[in-house]
């Protein structure tokens, strides 16, 4: 821009000159064209500088540091519903013993969750329940390094314990409406630290983790005294002839040395919309429940099964507790045990998860439509027990049933239905009845 303005002051100066060339040169004819030549020029440059645009400021840059990378961090959204109804049947005695339990109709879990990568071996999930008591509560929260020399995968957060198999399992893939009563000695979530990962080319896998015992749905341990526990699971297959055949094996055991030297075991009847958190009395109750046991140490033994053959599957696991009681009292031992089967009527074969040693959903081959589509039809039993009495302490004895269906519409939506007979034998009562008819519809994204 610059060299074109002195070049127009040039020629302007060289004009005056030109126009008197007279006094130069004595060829007139020479002077005008060379007049010319210059009112072309200008003309020529005039032009030019019309159609050259406005200089701008160079944008100004910042230094890139030597860690950053634009596709990090990732997210992916996912989530769940459930919507629960159902009612109990209870004979005089279950009433007396247990309290009225009173039909529910509402939403068992709503769940949103926020997972991805931040770095290439480095993610996290973030997973919401704004069903439960609390609105919303925390289900997983976890930071997660994979590639870990030894180790494969260290998990650190708020997260399923690995201890069992029903426990390992989503709450959206259950066989059954609910987890059956061995349950109740789970360690489930709690805050810690894992390592986890599969062995002979995902023939097995393995757990291992250290955590605060208890800690609430918002992962908090307000204890005063200990809390450090451990959680170990451990699975084989025996039998491996493919997706859909093959025998599954494993082992659990957990520690815990609780911060509020106490420890509780109860559990509701297979059905339940208020979360069990909750103190609201017009819930359904717990049926069995040892109350607060004063404890310095607690441990917890599982063994489990499972088997599939082509759309039938089988899975059972077997639980014990012992509880070393404080101020010298005895121990006390508590038990229990479920076996569920389920046979998919359309043909479909469930996935069997081998990294993690737990069974997936049912994906129908024919999504349901009203123009001819059935989805997938499942026929499900199960039945479980549960002990609680030992010594003084006297929580009661269950024993539970289950016949059920799950109708798969698709991949990411459900109907199940069940109806659960109890059995319960209450200290000072004896034995009583209560039938559960329940049902769910969920949807997933």
């Amino acid at each position: 821009m610059r060299a074109g303005r002195a070049y127009i002051a040039l020629l302007l100066t060289l004009l005056p000159l030109a126009v008197r060339a007279d006094e130069f040169a004595p060829d007139d004819e020479a002077v005008e064209q060379r007049v010319e030549w210059i009112e072309d020029e200008l003309a020529r440059l005039r032009s030019e500088l019309d159609r050259r645009p406005e200089p701008q400021p160079a944008p100004r840059t910042w230094p890139r540091m030597p860690f950053a990378r634009s596709e990090y961090p990732t997210v992916d959204w996912s989530g769940f519903l459930q919507l629960d109804s159902g009612w109990i049947a209870q004979s005089d005695r279950n009433a007396a013993a247990v309290g009225s339990a009173s039909g529910q109709t509402g939403l068992r879990r709503v769940r949103l969750r926020a997972g991805g990568d931040v770095r290439e071996h480095t993610s996290y999930i973030v997973d919401l329940d704004f069903a439960a008591s609390g609105h919303p509560s925390f289900r997983d929260v976890v930071v997660e390094f994979d590639e870990v020399p030894w180790l494969q995968k260290v998990r650190v957060g708020y997260f399923k314990q690995p201890f069992s198999m029903d426990g390992e399992s989503s709450g959206q893939e259950l066989l059954l409406l609910e987890r059956q009563l061995p349950f109740a000695f789970a360690p489930f979530r709690q805050t810690g630290v894992a390592t986890v990962g599969a062995f002979d080319g995902d023939r097995g896998t393995y757990g291992l983790s250290g955590f605060v015992f208890p800690t609430n749905s918002f992962g908090v341990n307000d204890g005063t005294s200990g809390g450090w526990s451990l959680a170990s699971r451990t699975t084989w297959l025996l039998v491996d002839r493919g997706e859909d055949q093959l025998v599954h094996v494993g082992g659990g055991y957990s520690f815990s040395n609780p911060s509020d030297n106490t420890v509780e075991f109860s559990i509701q009847p297979g059905f339940f919309v208020t979360d069990p958190s909750d103190t609201d009395p017009s819930g359904v109750p717990v049926f069995v429940d040892t109350g607060p046991i004063p404890t310095n140490v607690f441990h917890v033994f599982n063994a489990e099964f499972a088997l599939q053959e082509g759309p039938f599957r089988l899975q059972s696991e077997v639980r014990y507790a012992l509880v070393d009681r404080r101020f010298g009292g005895d121990a006390v031992g508590f038990s229990g045990a479920y076996v569920q089967v389920g046979c998919v009527l359309t043909g479909e074969s469930p996935d069997y998860d081998r990294r993690r040693g737990i069974f997936h959903r049912v994906i129908p081959r024919s999504e349901f439509s009203l123009r001819g589509g059935t989805g997938a039809v499942e026929l499900t039993l199960g039945w479980s027990t549960i002990n609680l009495n030992d010594e003084d302490v006297q929580g009661g004895r269950m024993h539970s049933f289950v016949v059920g269906t799950n109708w798969y519409l698709h991949e990411h939506a459900k109907i199940v239905f069940n109806v659960v007979p109890q059995i319960l034998v209450t200290p000072g009562v004896g034995h009583s009845n209560a039938v559960v008819f329940a049902g769910r519809v969920q949807v997933s994204f």
